[in-house]
């Protein structure tokens, strides 16, 4: 019988080459199964293509008064929208700026001029010279497709530590209640994103890197819980921005709450369904046409209320006893515009005309801090502007 000529050793040999590349050729992909999935692909081709229209924003604030006030200087984020060098940040980050500087995602520090800002949407508008050479604008998407439940990435400077990414979902849509008394007629994105001080002003994109919306505010006392404006609102204003350097909205003078069915049940007057006026500014169309706030200070409920004054049914003709109908009617007004308004006042119906006037843009801001923390949501406050 013929033996093999094959030393002793080579089963073993033969069992180690086969392990080798068994490893060589099985752990790319068993690392890619792992490590590397379809949407964790995705997310980092995401950031990578974001990361490019994102930039990082400083804003360096001069105090009118050196006792009162300190000078200093606020970091925050910012999204290149066009070829042209138009960047949307939030208002809060760059109104009252003395400088802003712009940082591309190369390095490159650009100086920015505001075109113009919106508090009340917390949008602004800069304009940078961008160098030569290729740019990547981001890719705007329709915030009205979102839905709950649905995936999404932010990408911001938090802290001014440089490009970050973080992701989520949209869990919500609602209003947004400022700390100033201000209340967004639009609706806002809720998201558990985490939405970290330099990220206001960034942009909140979806998994095919379209930017649905700019990152904003966080709630105090909520842990995962940011809003961002959506970006078909950022839309409009910007366009708004760009004619006007701001945003003219129609002014009657007054603030109101909707009278809802709890209030009429426990109320034993007459109290018809519309806009409870709870307050009226100085100096405005509604003061000037006579119009009366309540007096009476009441909680129902655990809700605060103020009655005893006008309730606004009517504007035009159009009812305004729901929050959608009065959402409706709103975005039909503009500043100037001769409307009529039916009001119930001591369960009197009449109906009176006023010329709508503009409204006013809120005072300066208070003192930045060295980042831009994203404005603090209270709870509760449920009136709305007119």
């Amino acid at each position: 019988m013929r033996r093999c000529h094959v030393p002793r050793w080579c089963p073993r040999s033969w069992l180690v080459i086969s392990l080798l590349l068994t490893i060589w050729v099985g752990s790319p992909r068993l690392l890619a199964a792992a490590l590397v999935t379809p949407e964790e692909m995705n997310s980092v081709r995401v950031y990578k293509q974001m990361a490019r229209s994102t930039v990082l924003i400083a804003s360096a604030y001069v105090s009118p008064h050196h006792i009162m006030q300190s000078s200093g200087k606020g970091l925050a984020s910012g999204v290149l929208i066009d070829e042209q060098g138009s960047i949307v940040t939030n208002a809060h980050v760059v109104t009252g700026a003395a400088k802003i500087t712009v940082t591309m995602h190369d390095g490159t520090r650009l100086p920015a001029e505001l075109i113009g800002s919106d508090p009340q949407s917390d949008i602004a508008l800069l304009q940078v010279t961008l160098p030569k050479g290729p740019h990547t604008p981001a890719h705007l998407g329709d915030s009205d497709k979102l839905e709950i439940g649905q995936k999404v990435l932010a990408i911001g400077h938090p802290f001014g530590l440089g490009y970050a990414f973080s992701t989520g979902i949209v869990s919500g849509f609602g209003k947004l209640f400022e700390t100033k008394q201000e209340v967004f007629q639009e609706r806002v994105i809720q998201t558990t994103t985490p939405i970290n001080p330099g990220n206001s002003g960034g942009p909140l994109v979806d998994s095919e890197d379209r930017v649905i919306g700019i990152n904003a505010s966080i709630l105090f006392g909520a842990q995962n819980i940011g809003f961002a404006i959506p970006i078909n609102t950022v839309k409009s204003i910007v366009a708004e921005l760009r004619k006007n350097g701001r945003v003219i909205r129609p002014w009657l003078g007054i603030k109101g709450k909707l009278v809802t069915d709890e209030l009429q049940n426990l109320i034993a007057l007459p109290l018809p369904s519309g806009l409870l006026i709870i307050d009226v500014d100085d100096g405005s169309p509604a003061e000037a046409l006579g119009l009366r706030a309540g007096k009476l200070d009441v909680t129902i409920e655990g809700e605060p209320w103020v009655l005893g004054g006008d309730i606004i049914v009517a504007v035009d003709g159009q009812d305004v006893k729901t929050s959608e109908q009065y959402g409706k009617v709103f975005q039909q007004l503009k500043a100037q515009q001769h409307i009529e308004i039916t009001v119930s006042r001591d369960g009197v119906r009449r109906t009176m005309s006023v010329t709508l006037g503009e409204r006013p843009t809120p005072s300066g801001p208070p003192q930045h801090p060295k980042f831009e923390v994203p404005p603090v949501v209270p709870q509760g406050l449920n009136f709305v502007l007119f």
